[in-house]
């Protein structure tokens, strides 16, 4: 299921992912994809961020028609970024599509849950993407008993995400 990292988030914060008693792999997995799909496919276009991105590439556009020299290019190009902060900006738009993401998944049903120390060093030693990572998160996620005693409250923000 979804398990995404918050980059300021430190290694050792909880990590938590979602889930819902009884579902089987294949809707967990097929819900998982559903969901996911909508949060990459979630609109930006009137996001700040995006038309951050949007207006320096107007900009760049400007300078590649302009007589500059390689020292006032690479200037412009400085205060470009300087001014657009590329990763805190991506970090913007990542947010939003997790939202969507996450907001798939609450009306799907399921809810999210922190992962304890000892099921967290486990999912550690399985590989991203595998079967078997895949079947452990199923696990945990389809638990009636972990969900109850590990679920995020509403309105309290989880202390961090993890990977998938």
């Amino acid at each position: 299921m979804l398990l995404a990292v918050s980059a300021s988030a430190s290694a050792s914060a909880p990590r938590t992912s979602w889930g819902r008693a009884g579902v089987p792999l294949t809707q967990y997995r097929a819900d998982a994809v559903q969901c996911g799909r909508l949060g990459a496919n979630a609109d930006i276009a009137g996001e700040p961020a995006t038309e951050a991105f949007a207006a320096a590439e107007r900009f760049a556009e400007r300078n590649l028609t302009m007589q500059l020299s390689d020292t006032e290019l690479a200037t412009e190009q400085a205060l470009m970024v300087r001014r657009l902060r590329p990763e805190k900006r991506l970090s913007e738009v990542q947010v939003v599509m997790l939202n969507t993401t996450e907001q798939c998944l609450t009306r799907l049903g399921y809810r999210q849950f922190t992962l304890t120390r000892a099921q967290n060093r486990r999912l550690g030693r399985l590989r991203v993407g595998t079967p078997e990572r895949h079947a452990y998160l199923h696990a945990l996620a389809s638990d009636p008993a972990v969900l109850e005693a590990q679920s995020v409250r509403p309105g309290v923000a989880p202390a961090a995400r993890s990977d998938r």
